[in-house]
C-alpha cells in the first residue's frame, strides 16, 4: 500500500458525466445492486450533490522548515465554525500547515484539534471565520452494505477539483504489513472500488445523500482502482474526545532542539525519543546534509561515536567531525556495505578526497551499527561495532564541530551520539575471557578439527546429517545465551527499580520508576535522553504555571497543571489502541501524548512533585487510576479527583466513587482515595502489562518477564506468584513451578483452592 499524498501536479479534471464515467457508474450499479440501482445515478442528482460538497473541500499543505511545500493532501470542513478533517500523515508532525479552499481563500490553522495515529486522522481548527463555513455531515458507516455506491472527492494541490465514482467493495481488517509508509492498520477499513488519485488522502467518501461515510487514507501500490478509507464512525471518536494542541506547541513535536543541533544543507531532520531521523536528500552535492552538535569538542585526542541504521545500503550516513559548519569536514560512514573515510573541502566531488574505504566484517546491513572515530594529533582511527577498520596518518583538518551526516536517498536513523575522551566499550578482562573460552570449547563438537573434516568428506551424506545436527545444537546455544542476556538485563532493571523505590515516598521519582519499567522491552532505551526531555518539560510547566496561576494556592496550581497537560499539550487517554504496550511506557506516553490512566497519572504526579505542588497524589481507584488533590487533614469535602483519561476533568469524591463502581462493580474504600504508595503504583503498572500478555496476546515469555520484576519488588503478591507458577509449567520450568507452589502452600494467602493446589503440586512429581 502507499499513502495517497500528492507530490506532482494533478492531471486533467475528471468529468463525472463523461461517457466513460457514466459507463463506469452504470457497470458498478449493475454488478453490485442490479439494474434497478441505476435510478440513483440521475446526473441531475449527482450534479446537485457535487455542488453541495465542493465548497466544503480544502487542500491541506504541509510546509517544510525552509518554507517550501513538502506535501499536499485533501480535507473537508466538518463544522461551520472551522473544523477541518484530513489524514495525520498529510500534516505530519512539527510542520506548519496551510489550508486552502476551492475558491483560493487561505485560512490559518490555529490548533490541531484532535489527532490519532491509529486511525491516521487529524482534525484542524481554523481561525474563526467571518461567516459560517459550508460543512459536511457524517453518515453512519456502521450501516454500510457491500456494494453501496459512493463518490470520492479530492482537491489535489488545490489546482483542480475531482470527483471519482465507485462503490464499497468490502469492509476489511487489513493485516499488519499490508499498508505502506510505515502504517499497519489493524482495524476495519472501507475497501473502495474507485480510482484513488495522488493527493486524495484526507478527502471525503460520501453516499448519494451527501453524508460522509469515510476518509480516504490509502491506495494500492499496484492498481489505482483500489483504495481504503477510515470509517466515519471512527472520526466520531476523535470529535467526541479531542486532544487539542495549539500550533505553537504542535510545531515543536519531532523537531530538533536548536540548543543541541544545527542542520545544514537541508534534508529533513527530526527527533523522536532518543532517535534522530534524516529523510530526503540534502541540498549538497550527492544529497549531502549535515546536522552539527552544539557539544564542545575537547583537545586531541578525543572520540565521537554514534549508532546508525540505514533503510537502504546504497545510501550513506554516519559521523562528521572537524567541520567548519559548512563545506569543510571529515565524514566516516557506511556506503554499500563498506566503511568510507572522506575529507570534504568544497561543494562538489572534485574537492572531496576518499582517504580510505575499508571492508567491515562486523557491519550489520539494515541493523544498528556503532561507529566510533578517534582524532589524534596526526592520526585518525575508526571502529565499527568495536572492531577496528581504519588506522590512518592524517592531520589536514582539526578543531571545528562534530555531528551527523547523510547522503543520497536513504532514510537514516541515529542513536546515542557521544563526544568524549574515550568512548570505547570495555572488553572482558583477559582472565575471564580465557575461562569463557575454555567453557565454550567444552561445549563445542570436535567436528571443527581438520582430521574430522577430512573424515566427513569421505561420507558426504553422513556429513550432511551431522552438520544439520550441529546447526541445531548451535541454535539451541544461541537461544540459551539470549535467555541469559535477558536475565542479566532484567536483573539490572530489578536493581535500579528497587533502588528507586527504596526511598521515602516523598522522594521517589515516579518518572524514573516508569522509565525502568519501560526498559524491560527496550534494552536500548536512552534513559539520559528521556530524563533530560522530562526535566525540560518540568521547566516549561513551571513557566506556564507562573503565568496561569501566579498567585494561586496548591489547588489552583494543580488545576493549572492539569490544563497544561491536557489542554495546552494535548495529552489524552488512548482511544483506539488501549491495550498497546506503548501506553504503559512513560517515555512513549511522553512522545505520543497518549496513554493509560496510570501512566498519565504518573506524569501528572511527578510534575507536581518536582514543582512543589502539595496535595497532589495518585489515587488507585478500582477500575481506573486517577490523580487526587487533598488539602490536608480533616477537609475531605474540599478534595478533588482528576480523571486523567478524560482530559483531567474534575470530579468530587462521590462522582469518582460512582464512576469506579460503574467500571469495576466494586465500591472504592477510603484507602483507594489516599495517596498511593510508589511501590503500589509500580506494581499496578506491571500488572497492566501482565494482563495484556496473559489475557490478550498469550505470550508467556513476555508475561514472565513482567511477573519476575513484579515479584522482585512485591514478593508477597500471591496471585502473581500463582500466575508465574502456571507460566512456568507451560514453559516446562517444572522446578520453578514447584518453588512457587511450595511458597503458596506454606504462606496460604486467601482466595485459593488449596485442595486443588496440593493435587496440582503433587502431579509435578510424576
Amino acid at each position: 500500500m502507499a499513502v495517497a499524498q500528492n507530490t506532482e501536479p494533478p492531471g486533467d479534471e475528471f468529468d463525472p458525466f463523461s461517457d466513460e464515467a457514466r459507463a463506469a457508474l452504470e457497470a458498478l450499479a449493475a454488478e453490485e445492486k442490479g439494474d434497478g440501482a441505476r435510478e440513483f445515478l440521475d446526473p441531475a442528482k449527482v450534479t446537485d450533490l457535487t455542488g453541495r460538497v465542493k465548497p466544503a473541500l480544502v487542500t491541506v499543505r504541509q510546509i517544510g522548515r525552509d518554507g517550501g511545500q513538502r506535501g499536499t493532501g485533501s480535507g473537508f470542513v466538518i463544522s461551520k465554525d472551522g473544523l477541518v478533517v484530513t489524514n495525520l500523515h498529510v500534516i505530519g508532525e512539527g510542520r506548519p500547515i496551510e489550508v486552502e479552499f476551492m475558491d483560493g481563500t487561505r485560512r490559518p490553522v490555529v490548533e490541531v484539534h484532535a489527532s490519532d495515529r491509529h486511525y491516521d486522522l487529524a482534525v484542524l481548527r481554523l481561525a474563526p471565520p467571518e461567516k459560517e463555513l459550508v460543512s459536511l455531515s457524517l453518515g453512519d458507516s456502521g450501516a454500510i452494505q457491500q456494494g453501496d455506491l459512493v463518490l470520492g472527492f479530492g482537491a489535489p494541490q488545490g489546482l483542480s477539483f475531482s470527483v471519482v465514482p465507485g462503490a464499497i467493495s468490502a469492509i476489511r481488517k487489513l493485516e499488519p504489513g499490508f499498508a505502506g509508509e510505515g502504517q499497519t492498520p489493524e482495524f476495519p477499513m472501507l475497501q473502495l472500488a474507485m480510482p484513488i488519485e495522488q493527493g486524495n488522502s484526507g478527502g471525503p467518501v460520501v453516499n448519494l445523500k451527501g453524508e460522509v461515510l469515510g476518509i480516504v487514507t490509502l491506495r494500492h501500490r499496484v492498481t489505482e482502482n483500489l483504495g481504503f478509507a477510515v470509517p466515519s464512525n471512527d472520526l466520531r471518536t476523535l470529535l467526541d474526545k479531542p486532544n487539542p494542541v495549539p500550533m505553537a506547541r504542535w510545531s515543536t513535536i519531532g523537531t530538533l532542539d536548536p540548543r543541541q543541533w544545527t542542520a545544514a544543507m537541508g534534508a529533513d531532520w527530526s527527533q523522536r525519543g532518543g532517535v534522530i531521523t534524516a529523510r530526503h536528500p540534502g541540498d549538497g552535492f550527492g544529497g549531502r546534509a549535515l546536522c552539527l552538535s552544539s557539544l564542545g569538542v575537547p583537545e586531541e585526542p578525543y572520540e565521537i561515536a554514534v549508532k546508525v541504521k540505514l533503510d537502504k545500503e546504497s545510501g550513506a550516513a554516519g559521523l562528521v567531525f572537524s567541520s567548519d559548519g559548512d563545506q569543510v569536514h571529515y565524514g566516516l560512514y557506511p556506503s554499500d556495505g563498506k566503511i568510507r573515510l572522506t575529507r570534504f573541502e568544497g561543494p562538489d566531488v572534485y574537492s572531496w578526497t576518499i582517504l580510505e574505504q575499508a571492508e567491515a566484517p562486523s557491519y550489520v546491513p539494515g541493523g544498528w551499527n556503532r561507529l566510533r572515530v578517534r582524532v589524534e594529533k596526526g592520526r585518525l582511527l575508526a571502529w565499527v561495532n568495536e572492531e577496528p577498520v581504519i588506522d590512518l596518518e592524517e592531520a589536514e583538518l582539526r578543531g571545528g564541530k562534530a555531528g551527523l551526516c547523510k547522503f543520497r536517498q536513504t532514510v537514516a536513523e541515529f542513536l546515542e551520539f557521544r563526544i568524549g575522551k574515550d568512548l570505547s566499550t570495555r572488553g572482558i578482562p583477559d582472565e575471564d575471557r580465557l575461562l569463557l573460552g575454555e567453557a565454550l570449547k567444552r561445549h563445542e563438537a570436535e567436528g571443527a578439527s581438520e582430521a574430522v573434516l577430512h573424515e566427513f568428506g569421505r561420507h558426504s551424506e553422513r556429513s550432511r546429517r551431522f552438520l544439520l545436527e550441529t546447526v541445531a545444537d548451535l541454535e539451541e546455544r544461541v537461544k540459551t545465551l539470549r535467555l541469559l542476556e535477558s536475565e542479566i538485563h532484567r536483573t539490572a532493571i530489578e536493581r535500579e527499580l528497587t533502588m528507586a523505590l527504596d526511598r521515602p515516598a516523598s522522594e521517589v521519582d515516579l518518572f524514573e520508576v516508569g522509565l525502568q519499567i519501560a526498559r524491560i522491552d527496550d534494552p536500548e532505551l536512552d534513559l539520559e535522553h528521556y530524563r533530560e526531555v522530562f526535566s525540560q518539560f518540568v521547566k516549561e510547566a513551571g513557566a506556564w504555571l507562573g503565568k496561569a496561576a501566579p498567585e494561586g494556592g496548591p489547588r489552583e496550581k494543580a488545576e493549572a497543571l492539569r490544563d497544561f497537560l491536557f489542554k495546552e499539550n494535548g495529552f489524552h487517554g488512548s482511544r483506539g489502541e488501549y491495550y498497546h504496550h506503548a501506553n504503559s511506557y512513560v517515555n512513549q506516553v511522553l512522545d505520543d501524548r497518549e496513554g493509560l490512566p496510570i501512566t498519565l497519572s504518573v506524569l501528572f504526579v511527578e510534575l507536581a512533585r518536582r514543582l512543589g505542588i502539595t496535595g497532589v497524589h495518585g489515587a488507585a481507584l478500582p477500575g481506573k487510576f486517577m490523580v487526587g488533590w487533598a488539602p490536608g487533614e480533616g477537609d475531605a469535602d474540599a478534595a478533588v479527583l482528576f480523571d486523567v483519561f478524560e482530559g483531567g476533568r474534575g470530579l468530587t469524591r462521590e462522582e469518582a466513587a460512582r464512576e469506579a463502581y460503574e467500571m469495576s462493580g466494586a465500591s472504592p474504600e477510603d484507602s483507594h482515595f489516599a495517596a498511593a504508595e510508589p511501590r503500589d503504583v509500580a506494581v499496578r503498572m506491571l500488572r497492566n502489562l501482565v494482563d495484556i500478555e496473559v489475557n490478550r496476546r498469550q505470550t508467556p515469555e513476555r508475561a514472565g518477564r513482567y511477573l519476575e520484576l513484579l515479584l522482585a519488588i512485591e514478593p508477597d503478591a500471591a496471585y502473581e506468584r500463582f500466575q508465574r507458577a502456571i507460566l512456568r509449567v507451560r514453559s516446562d520450568d517444572i522446578a520453578g513451578a514447584r518453588e512457587d507452589f511450595d511458597w503458596l502452600l506454606e504462606h496460604r494467602p486467601p482466595g485459593l483452592d488449596y485442595s486443588k493446589l496440593e493435587q496440582f503440586r503433587a502431579s509435578l512429581e510424576e
